[in-house]
């Protein structure tokens, strides 16, 4: 499915491996000489500081991540990077106690999980950007996506109960990487251009759900559930109306305040008292 295509892709192009085969077999083994001689270090801090290396190296070997390497490269902030490897040393903690994908009903419960797992990271970034936003019209519509957002969490956990389905397994990993490059927007972008920037990054995000959506209505009526197929599909149809207001908000005004350049002060000008 060319949707599915599309959610894999945005997944591969923003969490790439850093680390070589080479580098994660000599991570591990350093990181296992640390962890040995932290054991037999007699000292308090010595012991705690080369258990503290030895982990990192392990986690380094594990994950084929070094968010030390990252942040060196210039591909994420320290900080960016240390997050990203201990979510992947979640993942990897989380998929060894989950079974395989192997039908329908298995694909529709991980699609139910992600969406919400997208819902939930996607809340959580809207209410952290509507207090910087200087477009009043644009924080009023960001302000009320937060409160659908919310309605659209708890219908999903009504629907997650209803099919005995777990929450917390299969969490949204490209929502994720498109929350980060928004994050990043925000925090690199000038005041005046911060609106249009958020924009811009939202609507990659509405349409990244759309696809979601889309996917899991066509899980739901392959399987016969023609009433929840329906309700995704409206939920769809409700984030295509969002995209559209937001591209007219940004044409009429966020773009336009955007680009303008503010007019250079006169040199040499004398200041009157």
């Amino acid at each position: 499915m060319a949707i599915d295509a599309y959610r894999a892709s945005v997944v591969n192009r923003s969490r790439q491996d850093n680390v070589g085969s080479t580098e994660r077999w000599a991570s591990a083994a350093a990181g296992v000489g640390l962890t040995m001689r932290a054991v037999r270090s007699r000292s308090t801090l010595g012991r705690l500081l080369l258990a503290a290396a030895g982990l990192s190296m392990l986690a380094r070997s594990a994950t084929g991540y070094c968010a030390m390497k990252s942040a060196l490269t210039g591909q994420t902030t320290l900080t960016d990077g240390l997050r990203e490897q201990v979510q992947r040393l979640r993942e990897a903690a989380t998929s060894s106690t989950l079974g395989s994908i192997d039908n329908m009903e298995a694909l529709y419960a991980c699609e139910l999980q992600e969406l919400h797992s997208a819902e939930n990271q996607l809340s959580a970034i809207v209410e952290r950007l509507v207090p910087s936003i200087q477009n009043p019209e644009l924080a009023i519509r960001f302000d009320e996506y937060v409160t659908e957002l919310r309605s659209r969490k708890v219908d999903l956990e009504s629907l997650l109960a209803r099919a005995n389905v777990d929450s917390r397994p299969h969490p949204d990993d490209a929502m994720r990487a498109l929350v980060g490059e928004t994050e990043k927007m925000a925090r690199l972008c000038a005041p005046k251009l911060r609106d249009a920037a958020v924009t811009a990054s939202f609507q990659r995000i509405i349409h990244y759900k759309i696809a979601g959506y889309g996917s899991i209505a066509a899980y739901a009526k392959a399987l016969g559930r023609t009433e929840e197929a329906a309700h995704f599909a409206e939920l769809a149809d409700r984030d295509k109306v969002i995209d559209t207001d937001l591209s007219r908000l940004a044409r009429a005004s966020v773009n336009p305040e955007a680009a303008v350049i503010p007019e250079p002060q006169p040199s040499g000008s004398v200041r009157t008292h």
